[in-house]
């Protein structure tokens, strides 16, 4: 058995590779969709249903972990979730169609079980200013693996690497992180987080807070979705490179809460976030520069990085069981990305896509009066300050 400081070791590194390995995976089908439609002989509704399927065992994969672990125990849920994701990316490499969506299902009910499972362990295994740091610090992963996986997908597909192959990849960093997490520490004796409820019900807390991340989740999906869309005034270069920047200073806004984060509340940080955004992302749509909007872009961007490490800090504050918290909010959080990113499309048809991407500036700032709102329910926290 590993030593305790040892064992902490395994936790981190596990989660963080299974952070970067989820960002990257939830873009494989986006960024490689022209050379699976032509070899395939798909269209764009055949790859619809293909993204539906994902996304709808996804949300499958939250719910069981959170039903699951205390059944049967973390680690045969989550080692088995990341060996569905081994067996989803590889199997590609045999690709027919029925195949493809096969292994769609298989990575989105693998990616659902990380993403409750691994925010569940971290929960469970680390407590106050490092808890903050380790949650924030598996988004900024995420965040990571989601602005790399584009990049480093055109270029193996630049040197005429098969798409099959490319998406097969990642299989070896989940084999990785798969071996980490199964010898990690995971189970043992319930404890009971976070502080006792101070002027609201924990049940009506927690459904406030899982309100506000998918409000959040809905603006940050439907902006990625959007931009380069609504940004069709410049040409495609730029314009992809406005969604490059909006995921990297997510990315960047995340290191930097993991590193200075712990000074303030999660909470404090989360509800910030979702003021800001809401400002830049309705400056971005009424301002008449091109180049001015894709900046205040960026800062929504930066905005949201704490949000949802945020608001799954305090559910674990709210509730004291961190797998059932984590699968509750990780399952609102995809109800909202599967429901006002296709409205904005037809929206855009009525109304149009301006009036759609300044739906997601209402939205964020109703989030934060929903983490406003679940925040009443805890007694304050006051973390030291590091050097």
């Amino acid at each position: 058995m590993p030593s305790e400081r040892s064992g902490q070791q395994l936790v981190i590194a596990g989660g963080l590779i299974a952070f970067v390995a989820l960002g990257w995976t939830g873009l494989l089908m986006p960024a490689l969709i022209r050379d699976i439609q032509r070899e395939l002989g798909v269209n764009d509704g055949d790859m619809g249903s293909a993204y539906l399927l994902f996304t709808v065992a996804f949300l499958a994969g939250c719910l069981v972990t959170g039903w699951g672990v205390p059944r049967v125990g973390r680690r045969p849920v989550l080692v088995g979730g990341i060996g569905l994701l081994v067996i989803g990316s590889l199997a590609v490499l045999t690709a027919s169609w029925s195949v493809f969506l096969g292994a769609a299902v298989l990575r989105g009910l693998g990616s659902g079980v990380v993403e409750v499972g691994v925010q569940g362990l971290y929960l469970y295994a680390f407590t106050g200013a490092f808890q903050t740091r380790a949650i924030t610090s598996i988004h900024f992963c995420y965040s990571l693996g989601a602005t790399l996986a584009p990049v480093a997908l055109a270029a193996l597909l630049g040197v005429e690497v098969p798409w099959q192959v490319a998406m097969a990849l990642i299989a070896g960093a989940w084999v990785v992180a798969l071996g980490l997490l199964a010898l990690a520490p995971m189970d043992g004796p319930a404890r009971t987080l976070g502080l006792p409820p101070s002027r609201l019900r924990p049940g009506m807390a927690l459904v406030a807070a899982a309100v506000g991340i998918a409000l959040y989740v809905a603006c940050e999906v439907g902006v990625s979705s959007w931009l380069v869309r609504f940004l069709e005034a410049a040409d495609i270069g730029l314009a992809a490179t406005a969604l490059t920047m909006f995921w990297g200073a997510m990315a960047i806004s995340r290191l930097a809460v993991a590193r200075f984060g712990n000074r303030q509340p999660p909470e404090a940080l989360a509800v910030g976030g979702l003021l800001l955004a809401a400002g830049a992302l309705l400056g971005a749509v009424l301002v008449p520069v091109v180049h001015v909007s894709i900046g205040l872009f960026a800062v929504a961007g930066f905005a949201f990085g704490p949000v949802f490490p945020g608001i799954i800090l305090l559910g674990g504050r709210i509730h004291g069981r961190p797998d059932a918290v984590t699968s509750v909010l990780a399952s609102t959080a995809v109800v909202g990305s599967i429901v006002y990113p296709p409205l904005m499309g037809v929206i855009s048809l009525g109304p149009g896509l301006p009036v759609a991407m300044a739906g997601t500036a209402v939205l964020s700032a109703v989030a934060a009066l929903c983490v406003i709102v679940a925040a009443r329910s805890v007694a304050p926290i006051r973390v030291p300050v590091e050097a």
